[in-house]
């Protein structure tokens, strides 16, 4: 469903993106909107990826892979129609026809005849619009040059015979013809076989025009004089489980100018990296942290997300602007993909603080020794602590160890951390938090015996 805007939206304003293949050639679509972005046919997988990585605000989807790959899904489709930025969704010529026809009430905008027929029930096969092709690179872009006919183009040579030749015979033989064409392979349906099949009547060529291309160059040309009317908005309600399968592992992200999809890395580091089991369980353990966040309802503030940021920025140095976009492209991240990542993050962070201050004086003990027994660490650790300890007891330090009024906790974890070469990014109240300390007196007593135990 759409209407038409009173006032047209400024296309050359636009970052528009365009899958295009057979149905025009690029060369023609430059000539009609010259500064969209040109992708080959969509397959699945490419809108949800491209929507993040590229931030289109209009995407036109006209032709999609049919055989080579599968065709976009319906779900990226009412992904990116809710996705920040994303102004509206077009389809026209092709598959972008058949999937408007079957999203329009989410607000996707159908252009040109074919939508149309799919849309009132004219047809509902699939295969009408595909066709087979072959594909050259050039210098400019592929070109394609089609070897079969979409039953499309067959279909609308059939109502213009019908519309100019009302009643006569060749409207009755080119009706035939459509329904006799249809049974043949689209694969196989050339203009050789349909010429043989219509065996030259009437003194006429068998009924064809190029239907594609007329809703192809109707989209690029008048898209922006349409505006969606949407029975229902799309919401996640609208997703599904297997839609985030297919976000979280097909989605391509580009490191060093190479798309690649996220599973293929994940499947890289857990084959590679001798480090995968303690990546497994600390993924695992974040997953089940969000999960008893949703539970418990846990919820953070602006300023909770802000915090969560800062701290993140500084641990992985970044300082400037250029700095955080640097971060996004090395990390095949958008700006919404960061966002969702620092809510995540401040969620478990909140979850996290709210266990450690209902521990009391319990503290985090057992879950680091837990930690550090599941990881191999106990060992190393605990034989270094034992070594102080034995130091500290040689000197009889915990009979004479006292508060110490006279230099701040806060001096001390600062001066500490300088001393061991670490780097405090944390106030010393997330610092507390963070690690389970009770107060600042226990720790403030913690760096006392590491300095006594340094004495020489």
């Amino acid at each position: 469903m759409e209407k038409r805007l009173n006032t047209p939206v400024n296309a050359s304003e636009e970052k528009i993106l365009v899958y295009l293949g057979p149905s025009l050639p690029l060369a023609k679509a430059r000539e009609i909107l010259p500064n969209a972005i040109y992708m080959p046919p969509a397959k699945q997988g490419d809108i949800v990826s491209h929507v993040v990585s590229l931030s289109p605000t209009r995407i036109l989807l006209i032709d999609s892979e049919f055989r080579q790959n599968l065709s976009p899904w319906h779900k990226e489709i009412v992904y990116a129609l809710q996705y920040p930025g994303v102004k509206t969704i077009y389809g026209a010529a092709s598959m972008g026809a058949l999937r408007a026809a079957e999203l329009d009430y989410l607000g996707m905008i159908g252009i040109g005849q074919i939508y149309q027929w799919y849309r009132d029930g004219v047809t509902e096969d699939d295969s009408e619009v595909a066709l087979s092709y072959a594909v050259r690179d050039s210098l400019d872009g592929p070109i394609y040059f089609p070897s079969s006919v979409p039953l499309v183009d067959v279909r609308a040579g059939v109502e213009h015979y019908e519309r100019e030749f009302p009643g006569e015979p060749v409207t009755v033989d080119a009706r035939e013809f459509l329904e006799n064409a249809r049974k043949i392979f689209y694969m196989e349906r050339t203009s050789q076989q349909l010429e043989i099949l219509w065996d030259a009547r009437h003194g006429v060529s068998f009924p064809r025009i190029e239907q594609k291309r007329i809703d192809a160059v109707h989209a690029l040309n008048d898209f922006a004089s349409y505006e969606p009317e949407v029975v229902q908005q799309p919401n996640p309600d609208h997703l599904s489980s297997f839609f985030q399968a297919l976000y979280d592992r097909d989605r391509r992200i580009s490191v060093n100018g190479i798309e690649i999809p996220q599973q293929h890395i994940d499947s890289y580091v857990l084959l590679r990296n001798p480090e995968w089991e303690r990546i497994c369980w600390d993924a695992s353990n974040q997953e089940l942290a969000l999960l008893l966040c949703d539970l418990l309802s846990v919820t953070v503030s602006i300023e909770d997300i802000g915090r969560e940021s800062n701290r993140f920025q500084q641990k992985s140095e970044i300082k400037t602007e250029a700095d955080f976009h640097a971060f996004l492209e090395n990390n095949g991240f958008s700006v919404h993909e960061y966002d969702r990542l620092m809510i995540q993050n401040a969620r478990i962070r909140k979850l996290q603080h709210h266990m450690t201050v209902s521990k009391g004086y319990r503290r985090n003990t057992r879950a680091i020794i837990d930690y550090l027994r599941t990881h191999q660490g106990f060992d190393y650790w605990a034989i270094e602590a034992a070594r102080e300890e034995e130091k500290l007891k040689a000197r009889g330090v915990d009979d004479w160890l006292t508060i110490n009024l006279e230099t701040p906790t806060v001096r001390m974890l600062a001066d500490h951390f300088e001393r061991e070469g670490l780097e405090l990014k944390s106030t010393t109240e997330e610092y507390l938090l963070d690690t389970g300390f009770s107060n600042l007196t226990e720790l403030g007593v913690a760096l006392q015996r590491i300095a006594a135990g340094e004495e020489n």
